[in-house]
């Protein structure tokens, strides 16, 4: 096999905005099928992207033998369901984030595409831009000495969450999965290391909404090393800035959090100053592009479902933390 064929669950923004063109554009990906409940969307959809097919219920698609993976691209809560059941249909999965609502759901996920034997990825599209690679190549070699914090912003500006993301039944949490996550991960790459603690304050814009718009995090890892993220939804001029300390050195990245700005990053040692710039480069479709090239090539993907599952366990100690008010252990044993 050559070509990958897709499938995508869901039509909404990410799909139209970011995958549907990268399966387009890629040379092995063949988009070939598409689902959604709005008969309106699926048929502007599939008009716009050229799709032959196009189903209603999600059943349909998978039992399509001509689609060998899906993107799913639906509501949180629907997740964990619609990867198992896509890994029992025998398809490939490349799943949005977050995987799952709970520890349990994303581990049951992970378990069902293990039985399968089918390739399960997660689209935690930052880990793939350059300026992230660049930086774990800096910190590995040891370019500003031992790491000892982190700072980090990121933030889609003021952008309160609508529709199904202000329930948190179907959400889970706002911004924490919205733009946490990413940063969770990307940090996770950098440093090469798990957070193994968590302290963690949530707001919702003073009540107005029922999920978190705004997250502090203080997260350590070994070796005292601290990691402060700010991740929200509610600032009208961010600045989307990280920042890391090392015994030798800083690296201090401008406007590069986000995904589809360009930035710059700086290299400050005792000896010398570089300056790099960052256009804008596409992270969803090489995320898209890593993943296919996992499944064609029969290699775990990057990310993969057992990232997934990291990022749900973080992300029960975070709202653990915000609810108890008190340092909470990560616990990847569950």
């Amino acid at each position: 096999m050559d070509r990958l064929r897709w499938g995508v669950l869901g039509t909404g923004n990410i799909v139209r905005g970011t995958i549907a063109p990268a399966m387009l554009a890629e040379p092995a990906c063949n988009l070939v099928a598409a689902a959604s409940r709005s008969t309106v969307d699926l048929d502007r959809f599939a008009a716009k992207f050229a799709v032959p097919r196009v189903y209603t219920d999600v059943d349909g698609l998978l039992n399509d033998p001509d689609v060998d993976a899906v993107f799913i691209a639906t509501p949180n809560a629907l997740h964990a369901d619609q990867v198992v059941a896509a890994a029992a249909a025998g398809k490939h999965v490349l799943c949005d984030k977050p995987v799952a609502l709970t520890i349990g759901e994303a581990k049951r996920a992970v378990e069902a595409c293990d039985r399968a034997g089918v390739k399960y990825g997660v689209n935690f599209h930052n880990r793939h831009l350059p300026w992230v690679q660049d930086i774990a190549r800096l910190v590995a070699d040891g370019a500003i000495g031992r790491v000892t914090m982190v700072q980090v912003e990121a933030s889609a500006g003021l952008r309160p969450p609508v529709g199904w993301r202000l329930d948190p039944t179907v959400a889970g949490m706002g911004t924490v999965y919205n733009q946490g996550v990413h940063v969770y991960d990307f940090l996770r790459v950098i440093l090469a290391a798990e957070p193994c603690a968590v302290m963690a304050m949530l707001a919702c814009d003073d009540g107005r909404y029922s999920v978190d718009t705004a997250a502090y995090t203080l997260l350590r890892f070994e070796h005292d090393l601290l990691a402060f993220v700010n991740s929200n939804q509610c600032a009208p001029h961010p600045l989307n800035d990280i920042s890391i300390f090392g015994t030798r050195g800083t690296i201090a990245g401008t406007n590069l959090t986000r995904s589809r700005v360009a930035g710059e990053l700086r290299v400050i040692t005792d000896d010398a100053e570089s300056a790099t710039s960052y256009p804008v480069s596409g992270a969803h479709r090489r995320c898209l592009a890593a993943y296919t090239d996992a499944v064609l090539n029969d290699r775990t993907p990057n990310a993969s479902g057992v990232d997934g599952l990291r990022s749900a366990q973080l992300c029960a100690a975070i709202q653990q933390s915000a609810s108890e008010g008190r340092l909470v252990e990560v616990d990847y044993s569950a």
